[in-house]
């Protein structure tokens, strides 16, 4: 490495210094913000580390990991945790007209930061953003990878010709209905619903109830999302979306409902009038998720969005 560039891991004194390029870059989300991570790493008992790159001073890049002892001496490490589908490695803004000049910048920082990370834990797993679409550095090093997928909805004022006619007459059916959709932060309300989705597939939450207050309180405070609930003429709940934002996007984070109402089409009205506010709010793309789980895909996918793949690389060192 030269001796102007520089691998450590970021003291807490150095954390806004990471936000900032976090913020700056396209490979960013809320899901690397060390605030989000603290928070998530103090319910889930794992430990934030982060590992900046330096070229003569400037911080140029990064890897935000959660940090795992439970096999005692040996420590793993992952960019993702409960409910933080992405994370890992982010770089500042560079665009060149040349092919070569871009590789040739992400591929040294890549190398030198994987270096440095492979020997530090017996086992890593980062899951990138869909932002980050050249995982060669990994493979050449040895890493194996695996592809996800996420759907992106484009936020424009021609939001209701562009989804399903299907979707229409379903957001019809729910307005004939009465449906109510409002935003409220309530937990009580969501975690009733969370619980039913769950019940109803016939397995249990992946999350605590306390992770998801804490979460919800945090998001609430930090004003990085909000809780959308619908519920029927009388006032019953029904369903539930939380949406959070970042610099570069907004994301579908969590979703729940009551099977029972199913035939309403609540979901679909909390959906279409989630996307007005969004557009409203001057976000370009709404990150819809759901491109991994079957059932959860076949409700996405009748919005007409955009299928885009991002990347899981792994290596253990036994």
């Amino acid at each position: 490495m030269s001796s102007d560039n520089e691998v450590k891991v970021l003291s807490v004194d150095e954390y806004p210094l990471w936000d900032d390029l976090v913020m700056k870059s396209p490979q960013g989300s809320i899901f690397h913000t060390s605030k989000w991570m603290i928070s998530c790493a103090d319910l889930l008992s794992k430990k934030v580390v982060i590992y900046g790159y330096f070229s003569r001073g400037v911080l140029e890049g990064g890897c935000s990991l959660y940090e795992d002892r439970k096999f005692l001496f040996f420590p793993i490490a992952t960019s993702t945790a409960a409910m933080s589908p992405y994370g890992g490695f982010i770089f500042k803004p560079f665009e060149s007209s040349k092919v070569r000049e871009n590789e040739l910048f992400y591929n040294s920082i890549i190398s030198t930061l994987i270096k440095e990370i492979s020997s530090s834990y017996i086992y890593v797993s980062l899951t990138g953003s869909p932002a980050i679409s050249d995982v060669r550095p990994f493979i050449q090093a040895g890493w194996k990878e695996s592809a996800k997928y996420t759907y992106y909805f484009d936020l424009d004022e021609d939001i209701k010709n562009r989804i399903s006619r299907n979707v229409r007459r379903t957001i019809q059916k729910a307005e004939k209905h009465g449906i109510i959709v409002e935003k409220k932060f309530d937990p009580d309300v969501y975690w009733m619903l969370h619980e039913k989705t769950y019940i109803k597939q016939g397995i249990s939450s992946p999350v605590s109830r306390e992770f998801l207050y804490r979460m919800i309180n945090y998001i609430q405070k930090a004003e990085c999302g909000e809780l959308w609930i619908a519920s029927t003429s009388d006032g019953l709940p029904i369903a539930a979306e939380i949406i959070i934002w970042d610099s570069n996007i907004s994301h579908r984070w969590a979703a729940a409902s009551d099977g029972e109402f199913s035939n309403l089409g609540a979901t679909s009205l909390l959906l279409y009038m989630i996307f007005i506010e969004m557009y409203n709010k001057g976000f370009k793309k709404i990150n819809l998720m759901a491109g991994n789980t079957p059932h959860l895909t076949k409700f996405i996918s009748s919005f007409n969005p955009n299928l885009f793949p991002y990347f899981t690389v792994q290596k253990r060192i036994f």
